[in-house]
C-alpha cells in the first residue's frame, strides 16, 4: 500500500512538472523595519541594501510608463497635505522613504498608488487532511522586470520580536502579501475593473474626496492591529472605503479561510472554507468566483486541475510550489511566489521567479 501511494505521489508531481513553465526562483533578501523608530527613518536600513541610482532609475521608468499625465496635478495637490488624505505612518514613511532615496515625494506616492492598481495575482488557502491551513500566492505584474529586482521578504518587529511580515517592493508602504505569526494570514488580489491609467485616476479622484483608502494600507492595518483571524477577517469585510479587491485569508484552525469579494464600499461575497462538504481549497485569481473567468486570462481552471491532481492528503509547501509553478498560474508577469501559514511561522518564504522569455 505504502509503495502504491509513493509511485501515485510521484507520478502527481511528474505531471505538474511536466506542464511547469521554465524558470529559475531566487530567494527573495530578508529584512527587518524596526517600528519603534520613527516612520521617516524606520526603512532606512533596507533602502540602502540597493544601488540608489540604479533603485531611482527603476522607479522614475515605472512611473513614467505607468502614470498618466493627468495624475500629477492631482498628485502634488496631495503631497502638499499628505497627512490629510493618508493615515499614519503612511505619510511618514512615503516621506522618510523620498528623503533616503533622493526622490520626490510625489514620486513615492505615485509609486504606492501604481502598486495599489495593477497586481494581477493568483491566492490560494488550502487546508490539509491534518486540518492544517495553507497559504499561497504568485503576484504578477506588467512592471515585473522592474520588481523582481526590488522583492523583499520584511519582518516588521517591535522591541526585537517579529509582530508580523510581508512579502513586498522596496519603496512600497503597504502590503500585499502577510503574516502575522500564530494568528491569520493574508494577501489581495486586484478586482479586475479597467486598465491602470483609469484605475489610478479612480483612486486619486476618491482619494481627494477622502472616500477611498489604499487596500494595501489596509491589509498592513489588519496585520498592525488585529489579534485574531476573526478580528481581521471582520475588519476586511465590514470598513468602509475601500476599492474593489478580493482578499484572501486563512488562520491556524481547521475551516479558516476566505475570499473576501470587495467593491469600494462593502463586501459582495465572502466564500468560505468549507472542508466537512468537500471545499477543502480556494483558488482566486483577479475574476469574481461565480463568473466564468475570461478565455485570454484563464489562471483558475489550470490551477484548479493542478489542485486536485495534487489532492487533499498531500498539500504542503513543497506541492504548493509546484501548482503556482504551473503554466499559466506562473507566467511572464509574475515577480514572486510566497508560501506560509500561520500556524507555523516559520514556513513563511519567498522566491522571486525568472520566468524564461520563450514561455
Amino acid at each position: 500500500m505504502a509503495r502504491n501511494l509513493l509511485i501515485f505521489f510521484a507520478l502527481v508531481l511528474g505531471l505538474l512538472c511536466h506542464v511547469a513553465v521554465s524558470d529559475h526562483m531566487v530567494q527573495a533578501p530578508r529584512y527587518t523595519v524596526n517600528l519603534d523608530i520613527s516612520p521617516e527613518a524606520r526603512w532606512n536600513d533596507l533602502l540602502h541594501h540597493w544601488n540608489l541610482t540604479e533603485y531611482r532609475a527603476r522607479i522614475t521608468k515605472a512611473i513614467e510608463q505607468y502614470v498618466p499625465a493627468a495624475a500629477w496635478d492631482i498628485i502634488g495637490d496631495l503631497v502638499s497635505t499628505l497627512d490629510q488624505y493618508l493615515p499614519a505612518p503612511y505619510a511618514q514613511e512615503i516621506q522618510g522613504i523620498a528623503k533616503t532615496v533622493g526622490l520626490e515625494v510625489g514620486q513615492i506616492t505615485a509609486l504606492n498608488i501604481l502598486y495599489d492598481v495593477s497586481a494581477f495575482c493568483t491566492s490560494i488557502v488550502a487546508q490539509d487532511s491534518n486540518g492544517t491551513i495553507w497559504h499561497a500566492r504568485n503576484l504578477d505584474y506588467e512592471l515585473g522586470d522592474i520588481l523582481r529586482n526590488i522583492t523583499v521578504i520584511v519582518d516588521f518587529q517591535v522591541r526585537g520580536k517579529t509582530v508580523y511580515t510581508t512579502t513586498s517592493y522596496a519603496g512600497h508602504v503597504g502590503a500585499f502579501t502577510g503574516q502575522k505569526p500564530h494568528a491569520f494570514t493574508v494577501t489581495i488580489n486586484e478586482r479586475d475593473q479597467g486598465n491602470i491609467a483609469n484605475n489610478i485616476m479612480e483612486l486619486l479622484n476618491a482619494l481627494v474626496l477622502k472616500k477611498s483608502a489604499f487596500v494595501s494600507f489596509m491589509l498592513r492595518d489588519a496585520l498592525s492591529n488585529d489579534a485574531t483571524y476573526q478580528e481581521a477577517l471582520n475588519r476586511l469585510i465590514t470598513k468602509e472605503e475601500i476599492a474593489p479587491v478580493y482578499y484572501t485569508i486563512a488562520g491556524i484552525r481547521p475551516d479558516e479561510g476566505a475570499v473576501i469579494t470587495r467593491d469600494h464600499a462593502k463586501a459582495l461575497d465572502v466564500w468560505m472554507l468549507d472542508e466537512p462538504n468537500g471545499r477543502w481549497y480556494l483558488l482566486e485569481t483577479n475574476y469574481d468566483h461565480w463568473e466564468p473567468p475570461p478565455k485570454d486570462d484563464d489562471r483558475r481552471d489550470p490551477g484548479n486541475k493542478a489542485m486536485l491532481a495534487v489532492g487533499q492528503d498531500d498539500i504542503n509547501d513543497k506541492t504548493l510550489m509546484k501548482v503556482l509553478s504551473v503554466k499559466p498560474v506562473l507566467n511572464g508577469h509574475t515577480t514572486y511566489t510566497t508560501i506560509m501559514s500561520a500556524a507555523q511561522p516559520d514556513v513563511f518564504n519567498t522566491h522571486t521567479r525568472f520566468i524564461d522569455s520563450n514561455e
